[in-house]
């Protein structure tokens, strides 16, 4: 494929959609902190196969100390299809969670710069994503 023709992967933002934080006791900076990310492929619509989403679950932990669980979903939209649809998948898998992770990591150092001394600034480290997300399409969704 020529790349002048290649379909182009365009952004619509993020929406924090559900977030909990819970704080036992001070973080001391020197204990690890589990971090768990899971994003996962929605497409609203089998009509409009231009348009889907990336369900992104993040959860931040530190046994004694705090708990961070968050919702993310970020908006994206090809310009025009992709010729090939295992191209796409993997065009997918690997750029979309890619472009929404540093809002992701952003949020997660402004909240817990904002909650006072308990966390301090948790700056999460850069994810690399890579294999096959988990697919969801609007009919899998119970009414």
């Amino acid at each position: 494929m020529n790349v002048a023709n290649q379909p182009s992967l365009k952004f619509h933002g993020v929406n924090f959609v559900d977030v909990h934080f819970r704080a036992l006791n001070q973080y001391d900076n020197k204990t690890g902190i589990d971090l768990k990310v899971e994003p996962k492929v929605f497409y609203p619509s089998q009509e409009d196969s231009l348009v889907f989403r990336i369900i992104m679950d993040v959860k931040l932990s530190c046994p004694d100390f705090f708990d961070i669980k968050l919702l993310a979903i970020g908006d994206f939209e090809f310009d025009k299809e992709f010729p090939d649809n295992e191209l796409k998948k993997s065009f997918i898998n690997a750029n979309a969670p890619a472009i929404m992770f540093p809002y992701v990591r952003a949020f997660v150092a402004n909240l817990t710069a904002n909650v006072g001394n308990i966390t301090g600034t948790l700056n999460i480290p850069t994810q690399f994503f890579s294999g096959d997300l988990p697919e969801h399409l609007v009919e899998d969704i119970e009414e």
